[in-house]
């Protein structure tokens, strides 16, 4: 009993490796393509091959679904009992699939197909229908494909002549398409929607400035958060780096939004707690904007030389983005924790100022008051909107809670700074925490954001 499980499984693994792969990976670029599109995946089997076509359904419904988003709409039409029952006694065993899809389906959309045998009739009939209907159809086969590989435009046949095999290959294939689409998932656009919209009628939308909008300043983190444990360990007594850099993370990762003024003066604060001397928080601000500098000096020098592009150095597709709100009516501002002086100069470079048409606020060194609470305030009391004909979108915490407790909707921008694609996750955490009513990418896909926001559907 030992030796024939173990040769089963042996020769099964053996077999597995040798199957097409390539082939494989496009039939997953035809999976993803309907995520696009919003078309629909509709699978059919028989037997063993049925509940391989319904395991999928689940696995694309919710298998790949990733941050929370939405996954696959996918169907099988062998699930319903009642359905296939109806139409085999009512018409014929063989017409059930092609009668569903008729009735379901449209150009466009997807049929997964498995069979061992590749001559299952009812099959064979619905892979007809498909291609007269402009439906893409995608084969699971065994052996040499039978009458079905003929109208299949992507397959891939399991590499053996054993039915109890190709159909465990079939279950494998289905789960390495999960892993692999949920893999390209974390690198393609989409919205994940914590607070749908209910009647949006936004006349406002505040944007912040780094990591939303620029890139310029990509990596201050790296620049601010050692430079700081630096000036803590030097007052520390028992505390490890390790519990020191825990702390100034907490601080600076919560007023990541406010002006930078904020932060330092934090820091003098944990300073004078372990019994340092007090410092004026201009200085740490000062400091701290010197060593930013040299980071991000050959980023400004580039786009005044031309050596960079300024869309190298804006968030993907916040461009065209704020174009297509100001063309809806919607009045757009610009508000930055940076100082006034240093944003004003870095989105004339970007040529962000003609964009957001002189609507840009920063920061001064002995402001006291949060300048986005203050453009907030503004906008409502003198600018006349009600809190809900806001949108704010951001990658820190304090803009997205500020408009979030007033009741605005809130965008979390969670980018990959690094990559300029995908989703920081880090990031999407921290702006989730903060009552971000959904979270996006970035702004490349700025037609489906303005569709959502504007519910022009």
């Amino acid at each position: 009993m030992k030796n024939t499980l173990e040769n089963y499984t042996k020769e099964c693994t053996e077999s597995v490796l040798k199957t097409d792969f390539e082939a494989l990976s496009q039939i997953a670029r035809v999976i993803i393509e309907t995520k696009k599109t919003g078309n629909k995946i509709f699978t059919v089997g028989n037997g063993g091959s049925a509940a391989t076509a319904s395991h999928i359904c689940n696995d694309l419904a919710k298998g790949c679904r990733v941050y929370d988003r939405v996954g696959f709409k996918a169907e099988c039409l062998a699930d319903s009992t009642a359905v296939v029952t109806c139409l085999a006694n009512d018409f014929s065993y063989d017409e059930i699939f092609e009668i569903m899809l008729e009735t379901k389906a449209k150009e466009g959309d997807v049929l997964l197909m498995f069979s061992g045998s590749g001559n299952s009739p009812n099959v064979v009939r619905a892979a007809e229908k498909a291609q007269q209907m402009g439906v893409t159809t995608v084969g699971f086969l065994g052996r040499d494909g039978g009458k079905l590989k003929a109208f299949c435009d992507y397959y891939v046949i399991a590499p053996t002549d054993s039915m109890e095999m190709l159909e465990d290959m079939h279950m494998l294939y289905v789960h390495a398409l999960v892993v692999a689409i949920r893999n390209e998932l974390r690198d393609m656009w989409d919205m994940e929607i914590k607070k749908p919209l209910k009647s949006p009628d936004f006349k406002t939308a505040l944007f912040d400035f780094d990591g939303t909008v620029s890139l310029i300043r990509s990596g201050w983190q790296d620049i601010m958060i050692p430079y700081f444990i630096e000036v803590l360990m030097a007052v520390a007594k028992d505390e490890t780096e390790e519990e020191i850099t825990q702390i100034v993370r907490d601080f600076v990762d919560t007023l990541t939004g406010k002006q930078t003024i904020f932060q330092c003066m934090r820091l003098d604060e944990e300073v004078v707690k372990r019994g340092g001397e007090h410092v004026d928080p201009v200085e740490y601000k000062h400091e701290y904007l010197r060593r930013l500098e040299i980071h991000i000096k050959e980023r400004k020098e580039g786009l005044v030389n031309g050596t960079i592009k300024p869309e190298e150095l804006i968030v993907p597709g916040c461009t065209d983005f704020v174009y297509a709100l100001k063309e809806k009516g919607i009045k757009c501002y610009l508000a930055s924790g940076t100082d006034e002086k240093d944003v004003l100069y870095e989105a004339e470079l970007l040529g962000l100022d003609k964009v957001f048409d002189g609507h840009i606020y920063g920061a001064h060194d002995y402001m006291t008051d949060c300048s986005k609470e203050m453009v907030i305030n503004s906008l409502i009391k003198d600018g006349g909107i009600k809190p809900e004909e806001l949108i704010s979108f951001g990658d820190g915490y304090v803009e997205i809670e500020l408009v979030a407790n007033i009741g605005g909707y809130t965008v979390g921008v969670a980018t990959d700074e690094d990559r300029r694609c995908g989703i920081n996750e880090w990031k999407r955490n921290r702006l989730l925490s903060a009552g971000a009513s959904m979270i996006i990418p970035d702004f490349a896909d700025h037609k489906r954001l303005m569709e959502y926001i504007t519910r022009e559907v």
